[in-house]
């Protein structure tokens, strides 16, 4: 018996990472202009944001189902392994309670954390996941792990345009105007819910930069023990990523091999927009 671990599409982790990696995957869905996709499989990020720009009505997503996630389970448990399913956060998304509704099925053979968190902080706890696996821990014994380790774990985005905030309703549209006049930058984290809150908003790139460092800083800093990973909605090598870790220097001085820097996908990119850089971590506090 060994375990499998489940991850959905909201982790970034790209379908053939984690076939690299063993890992099962299920997707969300985003809907745009009618049409339904599957998140990382139907459509990938890069053609994602070019379909979000130009596309003026309001893009939507919606979750794992419990049938999907049903036939995942079945699937693993008649292999005979077991299974740890690591899912966006819960004040995000209805796909945990998606999870958990077709885990009833098989007790003590799947077992599902809320990552109270989406995109890079579900990735800190994928990669917690797999160094336990390979360890040759039990499910349950993953479980517990995780179940502790989520509560800590601290997410940071950095939005480059208020744009996205605005059509999914969280800010008002004068808003949007003054701060896309003013070049303001909001920086945004997840609570101890896993729900959206503001820090607060910067004034240009490199301010913002600051802002999502002071943040981090704020927390007691990086556990570079643990994994960190960073998202970016857009391609990594367009200078953007870079320009934040030549801003970031005495952050992450000599440990900048330890990054897991990738692309953000569509599920969190459909509210975030274009440009927004996700920072997550534990802290050593």
């Amino acid at each position: 018996m060994s375990v499998k671990i489940i991850v959905d599409s909201a982790s970034d982790i790209k379908v053939s990472v984690a076939e690299e990696k063993g890992l099962g995957f299920a997707p969300l869905k985003t809907i745009m202009a009618g049409a339904e996709y599957r998140d990382g499989i139907d459509m990938t990020p890069d053609v994602f944001y070019d379909k979000l720009q130009a596309n003026k009505e309001l893009a939507s997503t919606s979750q794992v189902s419990v049938a999907e996630f049903s036939d995942l389970f079945a699937k693993t448990v008649n292999d005979g392994d077991e299974a740890v399913v690591i899912t966006i956060s819960s004040g995000l998304s209805g796909t945990y309670q998606s999870a958990t509704v077709a885990s009833a099925e098989y007790p003590g053979k799947v077992f599902v954390v809320d990552s109270l968190s989406a995109t890079a902080g579900e990735q800190v706890l994928v990669a917690h996941a797999i160094a336990m696996r390979d360890a040759g821990k039990s499910a349950a014994e993953i479980f517990a792990a995780l179940d502790e380790l989520r509560k800590k774990v601290r997410l940071f985005v950095r939005v480059e345009t208020l744009e996205y905030l605005k059509r999914g309703g969280r800010i008002s549209k004068t808003a949007a105007f003054v701060g896309g006049m003013l070049h303001f930058m909001p920086v945004l984290t997840l609570n101890g819910e896993g729900k959206l809150e503001t820090v607060g908003k910067a004034r240009g790139a490199r301010m913002s930069h600051k802002m999502l460092n002071d943040s981090i800083t704020a927390c007691g800093g990086i556990d570079f023990s643990m994994p960190i990973a960073i998202t970016y909605a857009g391609d990594v090598n367009d200078g953007t990523v870079q320009a934040y870790l030549e801003d970031s220097k005495e952050l992450y001085a000599g440990h900048e091999d330890q990054l897991m820097i990738g692309q953000l996908g569509c599920v969190i990119g459909t509210h975030t927009g274009p440009g927004a850089i996700v920072m997550a971590f534990v802290p050593k506090a």
